[in-house]
């Protein structure tokens, strides 16, 4: 028995310290589960907090006073359409409790303590339902959406998709558009393009994105919308003018170099540059081009602002000083009145040649400021369209989860102090672009009134 004993106890002391070990190990797993769950969970909670930075942003930057329970109102229903995504999933029990928190909040100094509640319920509760981040980028939507047009909330996806955008790259399918009678219109679908092998053709109307009407979305809007990661699916529902038919195609976006400037040489010696975008380095290539075609014998100018939304103003600006003369280009006015004015880049050489300018209803902010200038001082003639009339500045304001804001932070006046919010820029010549597409009566007419120069 005693030998008995002998065997059976090492026995036990290996089964004790494998249980010990198991025990050990159970703890240590269940302990580093633990610290990533807390990590994780304080990664969320930070995000909460994205709101009142926004909120002291536009405080602080927005071109006008905002009332408090204004953006309080707006990220709550943001917040509300934010969870309809997951109402059906939660049932109305959960769905009750949850938006509760947002309209039954207890006083506070913070404006957004009823969606600090339901963000921490989810946090607790809710979070193999419904994703946190959902609560607090639908609530920034929502206090955006409250301001204007322009002002918008970027996701950390969409902020850097932008940031490649202004660098002249971005995920699309390659296509420009315009607004006829208040729906995005394929102009040109680009050579080699998702769009081009896609058979988009000029004319063809962009009835819905990804199953979203565009019916009075801004051009901005759409151009966002079909835009997005390379490989990625976008639906497109297309109505064909000249067969009269309506029909869906799923195109995969693919990395596009943005022809932002182009340039050819036309017949009689006209130099024809196109600028659809004022990005980085855009005054220089403006510059080069201008170059190019006058050792080409270029004695006549065409400058094509044409479904240019803007972008950069300091680029804007560049642009304007390789025709305007010395002086004011821009005055920028902030909220409290103050003026800035921009005037020509003294490293840049006006153009001293005949120039007729295309203008229609997709040209915008930057664009109208070079458009303005020229007509003011009168060293250019306007031909086409009236343009899109938006004389405000937006500045991109980072947040510090990696998104950021879009925020009108000023408005813009021209050179001889014009506001041409919503009243646009009239041309010299007045061309209404036709229905052929394919045909383009205003740059025929540009190099008709050039040819008498």
């Amino acid at each position: 028995m005693a030998y008995r004993n002998s065997l059976l106890k090492p026995k036990l002391r290996l089964v004790m310290v494998m249980r010990m070990r198991l025990v050990i190990v159970f703890l240590a797993v269940a302990l580093i589960g633990g610290l990533l769950s807390t990590v994780e969970v304080q990664a969320s909670e930070r995000r909460i907090f994205m709101l009142e930075y926004a909120y002291q942003y536009i405080q602080h930057y927005y071109v006008e006073e905002v009332e408090a329970e204004k953006l309080a109102s707006g990220a709550i229903e943001g917040t509300r359409e934010a969870l309809e995504e997951y109402r059906e999933e939660l049932g109305e029990e959960d769905w009750e409790h949850l938006t509760g928190k947002l309209d039954n909040a207890p006083p506070s100094r913070s404006p957004f303590k009823g969606i600090e509640n339901l963000f921490r319920l989810v946090l607790d509760e809710y979070r193999d339902i419904i994703d946190p981040d959902d609560v607090v980028e639908g609530a920034l939507a929502g206090m955006m959406g409250e301001l204007d047009l322009y002002s918008t909330y970027m996701n950390p996806e969409r902020y850097e998709e932008m940031q490649r955008e202004m660098e002249g790259e971005y995920g699309g399918i390659g296509i420009l558009i315009t607004l006829r009678e208040e729906r995005a219109t394929v102009v040109e679908a680009f050579d080699n393009t998702p769009g081009y092998r896609a058979e988009l053709k000029p004319g063809d109307v962009i009835m819905e994105v990804n199953g979203e009407s565009t019916e009075g979305m801004l051009l901005n809007d759409v151009s966002s919308k079909i835009r997005g990661p390379k490989g990625t699916d976008v639906n497109l529902t297309i109505y064909r003018p000249s067969t009269e038919e309506e029909f869906d195609v799923d195109i995969t976006r693919e990395t596009i170099e943005i022809p932002n400037v182009t340039s050819e040489m036309l017949d009689n010696n006209i130099g024809y540059i196109s600028i659809m975008q004022f990005m980085e380095r855009t005054g220089q290539k403006v510059a080069g081009k201008i170059y190019e075609l006058k050792e080409q014998g270029a004695d006549k100018f065409i400058v094509d602002l044409r479904g240019n939304p803007g972008g950069l103003l300091k680029e804007a600006v560049n642009v304007a000083s390789l025709f305007m003369p010395q002086g004011p280009v821009v005055h920028v006015a902030d909220r409290s009145g103050i003026r800035e004015v921009l005037e020509t880049n003294p490293d840049y050489t006006p153009l001293d040649l005949p120039l007729a300018v295309l203008i229609d209803m997709g040209s915008a902010s930057g664009s109208e400021i070079v458009a303005a200038g020229i007509q003011e001082k009168e060293v250019g003639t306007l031909i086409g369209e009236r343009t899109f009339g938006k004389a405000t500045v937006q500045s991109i304001l980072p947040l510090p989860d990696g998104s950021a804001l879009r925020l009108t932070t000023a408005r813009y006046y021209t050179a001889e102090q014009v506001f041409i919010e919503e009243d646009g820029v009239e041309p010299d010549i007045v061309v209404e672009r036709g229905e052929d597409l394919e045909e383009d009566e205003q740059l025929e007419e540009a190099i008709r009134y050039l040819l008498d120069k």
